[in-house]
């Protein structure tokens, strides 16, 4: 049995993102705007690996200052 790579698709609904910025909402008030910011970040970080900003969807908030 040969080994093979699958490819897999990734879909990121608007409900998966609205959930993120709660998360990061959370992580604000709980802890501080430090540790939110990080986590955002690392979460941009990934979508990006993922391909998200392939043109494919269009551009939140969340991933307005992948460019800076």
């Amino acid at each position: 049995m040969p080994d093979e790579m699958h490819d897999y698709k990734v879909i990121l609904t608007w409900e998966a993102i609205y959930d993120v910025t709660d998360i990061t909402d959370y992580i604000e008030a709980e802890f501080d705007q430090t540790r939110a910011d990080r986590f955002q970040n690392d979460i941009q970080s990934q979508m990006k690996k993922l391909g998200y900003l392939s043109g494919s969807f269009p551009k939140t908030h969340i991933l307005n200052d992948l460019g800076n």
